[in-house]
Protein backbone atom coordinates (compact mmCIF):
# COMPACT_ATOMS: atom_id res chain seq x y z
CA UNK A 1 0.00 0.00 0.00
CA UNK A 2 2.64 2.26 1.18
CA UNK A 3 4.63 1.51 -2.15
CA UNK A 4 2.07 1.96 -4.55
CA UNK A 5 1.00 5.44 -2.77
CA UNK A 6 4.72 6.42 -3.54
CA UNK A 7 4.42 5.33 -6.83
CA UNK A 8 0.93 7.16 -7.72
CA UNK A 9 2.50 10.25 -5.77
CA UNK A 10 5.81 10.17 -7.95
CA UNK A 11 3.85 10.07 -11.08
CA UNK A 12 1.45 12.79 -10.43
CA UNK A 13 4.17 14.61 -10.04
CA UNK A 14 6.14 13.55 -13.10
CA UNK A 15 3.28 14.57 -15.04
CA UNK A 16 2.70 17.70 -13.51
CA UNK A 17 5.69 18.81 -14.55
CA UNK A 18 5.50 17.78 -18.01
CA UNK A 19 3.03 19.73 -18.74
CA UNK A 20 3.18 23.14 -19.41
CA UNK A 21 0.25 24.59 -18.66
CA UNK A 22 0.26 23.52 -15.06
CA UNK A 23 3.88 23.43 -14.33
CA UNK A 24 2.82 27.51 -15.31
CA UNK A 25 -0.22 27.73 -13.00
CA UNK A 26 1.88 26.16 -10.33
CA UNK A 27 4.58 28.93 -10.17
CA UNK A 28 1.92 31.76 -9.46
CA UNK A 29 0.97 33.26 -6.38
CA UNK A 30 -1.10 30.86 -5.36
CA UNK A 31 -3.91 33.15 -4.14
CA UNK A 32 -7.59 31.71 -3.62
CA UNK A 33 -10.30 33.75 -2.38
CA UNK A 34 -10.32 37.08 -0.80
CA UNK A 35 -6.18 37.02 -2.77
CA UNK A 36 -5.20 35.19 0.07
CA UNK A 37 -2.55 32.56 -0.64
CA UNK A 38 -3.89 29.19 -0.32
CA UNK A 39 -2.33 27.78 3.06
CA UNK A 40 -1.67 23.81 3.86
CA UNK A 41 -1.91 22.70 7.19
CA UNK A 42 1.02 20.17 7.44
CA UNK A 43 -0.54 17.48 9.83
CA UNK A 44 -2.81 17.03 6.34
CA UNK A 45 0.88 15.38 4.71
CA UNK A 46 2.48 13.63 8.07
CA UNK A 47 2.40 10.31 6.29
CA UNK A 48 4.73 11.46 3.49
CA UNK A 49 6.31 14.48 5.31
CA UNK A 50 8.08 12.02 8.51
CA UNK A 51 9.72 9.98 6.02
CA UNK A 52 10.79 12.68 3.52
CA UNK A 53 9.62 16.46 4.14
CA UNK A 54 11.71 17.70 1.67
CA UNK A 55 10.28 15.53 -0.90
CA UNK A 56 6.89 16.23 0.43
CA UNK A 57 7.33 20.01 0.51
CA UNK A 58 8.88 19.76 -2.84
CA UNK A 59 5.44 18.19 -4.38
CA UNK A 60 3.31 21.02 -2.37
CA UNK A 61 5.68 23.83 -4.18
CA UNK A 62 4.97 21.78 -7.70
CA UNK A 63 1.37 22.06 -7.21
CA UNK A 64 1.56 26.01 -5.73
CA UNK A 65 1.09 26.11 -1.95
CA UNK A 66 3.34 28.87 -0.57
CA UNK A 67 2.23 28.91 3.20
CA UNK A 68 1.92 25.84 5.73
CA UNK A 69 1.10 25.98 9.08
CA UNK A 70 3.41 23.58 11.34
CA UNK A 71 2.27 20.80 13.71
CA UNK A 72 5.60 20.51 15.07
CA UNK A 73 8.96 20.34 12.97
CA UNK A 74 9.70 16.96 12.05
CA UNK A 75 13.04 16.65 14.76
CA UNK A 76 14.39 19.73 13.57
CA UNK A 77 15.00 23.54 14.88
CA UNK A 78 12.50 26.30 14.04
CA UNK A 79 15.47 27.51 12.58
CA UNK A 80 15.93 24.52 10.47
CA UNK A 81 12.38 24.01 9.06
CA UNK A 82 12.67 27.87 8.39
CA UNK A 83 15.68 27.05 6.21
CA UNK A 84 13.74 24.06 4.24
CA UNK A 85 10.89 25.77 4.10
CA UNK A 86 12.31 28.51 2.27
CA UNK A 87 14.06 26.15 0.28
CA UNK A 88 10.77 25.09 -1.51
CA UNK A 89 9.51 28.83 -1.99
CA UNK A 90 7.42 28.43 1.83
CA UNK A 91 6.94 30.63 4.90
CA UNK A 92 4.88 29.25 7.74
CA UNK A 93 3.04 32.11 8.76
CA UNK A 94 1.16 29.75 11.64
CA UNK A 95 2.34 27.04 13.84
CA UNK A 96 0.00 24.41 16.19
CA UNK A 97 1.06 22.91 19.71
CA UNK A 98 -1.45 21.44 21.18
CA UNK A 99 -2.12 22.54 25.42
CA UNK A 100 -0.58 19.49 27.06
CA UNK A 101 2.76 20.02 25.21
CA UNK A 102 2.48 23.75 25.36
CA UNK A 103 1.79 23.15 29.23
CA UNK A 104 5.24 21.14 29.38
CA UNK A 105 7.41 23.87 27.97
CA UNK A 106 5.50 26.63 26.66
CA UNK A 107 8.60 29.43 26.32
CA UNK A 108 10.42 26.75 24.39
CA UNK A 109 7.61 26.04 22.06
CA UNK A 110 6.71 29.78 21.57
CA UNK A 111 10.76 30.55 20.97
CA UNK A 112 10.41 27.81 18.07
CA UNK A 113 7.26 29.48 16.45
CA UNK A 114 9.21 33.08 16.63
CA UNK A 115 12.25 30.89 14.96
CA UNK A 116 10.21 29.14 12.39
CA UNK A 117 9.31 32.72 11.37
CA UNK A 118 5.69 32.10 12.30
CA UNK A 119 3.58 35.51 13.29
CA UNK A 120 0.97 33.23 15.12
CA UNK A 121 1.40 30.11 18.15
CA UNK A 122 -2.08 28.59 18.09
CA UNK A 123 -3.01 25.74 20.39
CA UNK A 124 -4.64 23.21 18.34
CA UNK A 125 -6.39 21.00 21.27
CA UNK A 126 -7.16 21.52 24.65
CA UNK A 127 -6.51 19.49 28.26
CA UNK A 128 -7.63 19.12 31.18
CA UNK A 129 -5.85 20.34 34.47
CA UNK A 130 -3.67 18.81 37.18
CA UNK A 131 -1.77 17.01 34.69
CA UNK A 132 -4.86 14.33 33.60
CA UNK A 133 -4.11 12.53 30.62
CA UNK A 134 -6.25 13.97 28.20
CA UNK A 135 -8.26 10.33 26.69
CA UNK A 136 -10.42 9.82 23.20
CA UNK A 137 -13.27 10.67 25.37
CA UNK A 138 -12.02 14.26 26.05
CA UNK A 139 -14.82 15.89 24.58
CA UNK A 140 -17.36 14.06 27.21
CA UNK A 141 -14.90 14.17 30.26
CA UNK A 142 -14.03 17.52 29.48
CA UNK A 143 -16.09 20.23 32.21
CA UNK A 144 -17.17 24.27 31.82
CA UNK A 145 -14.28 24.39 34.81
CA UNK A 146 -11.63 22.63 32.81
CA UNK A 147 -12.71 24.87 30.18
CA UNK A 148 -12.14 28.02 31.99
CA UNK A 149 -8.62 26.68 33.27
CA UNK A 150 -8.25 26.64 29.54
CA UNK A 151 -9.33 29.70 28.81
CA UNK A 152 -6.33 30.99 31.89
CA UNK A 153 -3.66 29.10 30.38
CA UNK A 154 -4.59 30.69 27.08
CA UNK A 155 -3.69 34.06 28.62
CA UNK A 156 -1.06 33.07 29.67
CA UNK A 157 0.45 31.85 26.53
CA UNK A 158 -0.86 35.07 24.53
CA UNK A 159 1.66 37.00 27.66
CA UNK A 160 4.71 34.70 26.64
CA UNK A 161 4.08 34.96 22.53
CA UNK A 162 3.58 38.78 22.77
CA UNK A 163 6.81 39.10 24.39
CA UNK A 164 8.26 37.10 21.92
CA UNK A 165 6.60 39.57 19.13
CA UNK A 166 3.50 36.53 18.06
CA UNK A 167 -0.22 36.31 18.24
CA UNK A 168 -1.49 33.33 20.18
CA UNK A 169 -4.77 31.58 18.99
CA UNK A 170 -6.74 29.24 19.69
CA UNK A 171 -8.38 26.40 17.28
CA UNK A 172 -11.49 24.76 17.88
CA UNK A 173 -12.94 20.80 17.07
CA UNK A 174 -16.68 20.15 17.59
CA UNK A 175 -16.48 19.39 21.70
CA UNK A 176 -16.20 23.65 21.79
CA UNK A 177 -19.99 23.71 20.65
CA UNK A 178 -21.48 21.60 23.46
CA UNK A 179 -23.62 23.10 25.88
CA UNK A 180 -23.08 23.44 29.63
CA UNK A 181 -26.73 24.37 31.09
CA UNK A 182 -26.89 26.60 27.80
CA UNK A 183 -23.69 28.10 28.01
CA UNK A 184 -21.53 26.46 24.90
CA UNK A 185 -17.49 26.08 25.85
CA UNK A 186 -16.72 28.13 22.73
CA UNK A 187 -18.35 31.28 23.98
CA UNK A 188 -16.94 30.81 27.47
CA UNK A 189 -13.54 30.88 25.93
CA UNK A 190 -14.41 33.79 23.78
CA UNK A 191 -15.68 35.74 27.45
CA UNK A 192 -12.89 34.23 29.43
CA UNK A 193 -9.84 34.81 26.83
CA UNK A 194 -8.62 38.68 26.17
CA UNK A 195 -9.16 39.37 22.40
CA UNK A 196 -5.93 41.28 22.20
CA UNK A 197 -3.97 38.17 23.56
CA UNK A 198 -6.26 35.25 22.19
CA UNK A 199 -7.36 34.82 18.62
CA UNK A 200 -9.36 32.27 16.91
CA UNK A 201 -8.55 30.12 14.45
CA UNK A 202 -12.60 28.87 12.76
CA UNK A 203 -11.71 25.15 11.33
CA UNK A 204 -14.52 25.92 9.73
CA UNK A 205 -15.54 21.39 8.82
CA UNK A 206 -15.64 21.11 12.87
CA UNK A 207 -17.98 24.08 12.65
CA UNK A 208 -20.60 22.24 10.83
CA UNK A 209 -19.80 18.80 12.15
CA UNK A 210 -21.01 20.58 15.30
CA UNK A 211 -24.55 21.31 13.36
CA UNK A 212 -23.89 24.68 12.91
CA UNK A 213 -23.80 26.94 10.07
CA UNK A 214 -20.12 28.29 8.74
CA UNK A 215 -20.81 31.63 7.06
CA UNK A 216 -23.62 32.81 9.87
CA UNK A 217 -20.64 31.54 12.74
CA UNK A 218 -18.13 33.79 10.73
CA UNK A 219 -20.33 36.95 10.81
CA UNK A 220 -21.14 36.79 14.36
CA UNK A 221 -17.62 36.06 15.52
CA UNK A 222 -15.64 38.53 12.80
CA UNK A 223 -13.74 40.40 15.29
CA UNK A 224 -12.30 37.26 17.22
CA UNK A 225 -11.25 35.04 14.36
CA UNK A 226 -7.37 35.63 12.17
CA UNK A 227 -6.77 32.68 10.71
CA UNK A 228 -9.27 29.38 9.09
CA UNK A 229 -8.70 25.99 8.70
CA UNK A 230 -10.45 25.30 5.00
CA UNK A 231 -11.85 21.74 5.85
CA UNK A 232 -14.74 20.11 3.79
CA UNK A 233 -17.32 17.52 5.42
CA UNK A 234 -18.63 14.69 3.83
CA UNK A 235 -22.18 15.39 2.60
CA UNK A 236 -23.36 12.24 4.97
CA UNK A 237 -21.45 13.51 8.08
CA UNK A 238 -22.94 12.66 11.46
CA UNK A 239 -23.84 15.72 13.84
CA UNK A 240 -21.46 15.60 16.90
CA UNK A 241 -20.42 17.06 19.99
CA UNK A 242 -19.53 14.54 22.09
CA UNK A 243 -17.23 12.89 20.12
CA UNK A 244 -14.11 13.67 18.07
CA UNK A 245 -14.21 12.53 15.14
CA UNK A 246 -13.09 13.52 11.68
CA UNK A 247 -15.17 12.96 8.82
CA UNK A 248 -13.17 14.97 6.04
CA UNK A 249 -13.20 15.41 2.10
CA UNK A 250 -11.44 17.28 -0.02
CA UNK A 251 -12.91 20.85 -0.55
CA UNK A 252 -15.41 21.35 -2.57
CA UNK A 253 -16.03 17.70 -2.45
CA UNK A 254 -18.22 18.10 1.13
CA UNK A 255 -21.09 19.78 2.12
CA UNK A 256 -19.69 23.10 2.41
CA UNK A 257 -20.96 26.19 0.34
CA UNK A 258 -17.41 27.88 0.42
CA UNK A 259 -18.46 30.65 -2.34
CA UNK A 260 -20.93 31.82 0.65
CA UNK A 261 -18.35 31.05 3.54
CA UNK A 262 -15.59 33.66 1.86
CA UNK A 263 -18.15 35.68 0.93
CA UNK A 264 -19.32 36.12 5.08
CA UNK A 265 -15.51 36.44 6.12
CA UNK A 266 -13.81 40.00 7.12
CA UNK A 267 -11.14 40.77 4.71
CA UNK A 268 -10.30 43.19 6.79
CA UNK A 269 -9.65 41.08 9.89
CA UNK A 270 -8.74 37.66 8.25
CA UNK A 271 -5.11 37.03 7.49
CA UNK A 272 -4.56 33.77 6.57
CA UNK A 273 -6.04 29.94 5.77
CA UNK A 274 -4.89 26.71 5.68
CA UNK A 275 -6.48 23.25 4.25
CA UNK A 276 -6.75 20.44 6.40
CA UNK A 277 -8.30 17.24 5.96
CA UNK A 278 -7.58 14.09 7.92
CA UNK A 279 -9.75 11.11 6.21
CA UNK A 280 -8.59 9.83 2.67
CA UNK A 281 -9.64 7.60 -0.10
CA UNK A 282 -6.08 7.87 -1.84
CA UNK A 283 -2.91 9.99 -1.45
CA UNK A 284 -2.33 12.71 0.61
CA UNK A 285 -0.35 14.55 -2.24
CA UNK A 286 -3.26 13.97 -4.52
CA UNK A 287 -6.18 15.44 -1.95
CA UNK A 288 -4.54 18.36 -1.45
CA UNK A 289 -3.76 19.23 -4.96
CA UNK A 290 -7.65 18.65 -5.37
CA UNK A 291 -8.64 21.01 -2.49
CA UNK A 292 -5.57 23.40 -3.82
CA UNK A 293 -7.19 23.43 -7.49
CA UNK A 294 -10.82 23.49 -6.17
CA UNK A 295 -9.83 27.39 -4.07
CA UNK A 296 -8.03 28.60 -6.90
CA UNK A 297 -11.06 28.28 -9.29
CA UNK A 298 -13.19 29.78 -6.39
CA UNK A 299 -14.28 33.59 -7.15
CA UNK A 300 -16.17 34.68 -3.31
Amino acid sequence: MITRRRFLEGSSLAALAAMSGVRSFAAGAGTGPLGRPIGLQLYTVRDVAAKDLAGTLAKLQAIGYREVETAGFYGKSGKEMRKILADHGMTAPSAHSSMGDIQKDMQKLVDGAAEVGAQYFVCAFPSLPGNKPASAAIAKEITLDDWKWNAEQLNKLGEVAKKAGLQAGYHNHNMEFRSFNGVTAFDHLLQLTDPKLVTIELDLGWVVTAGLDPARFLKQHADRVSLLHVKDVRKDAVTAVDEVKAQTVEIGRGKIDWKGVFAACDPQRLKHYFVEQENFTGPTVDAVRTSFEYLSALKS
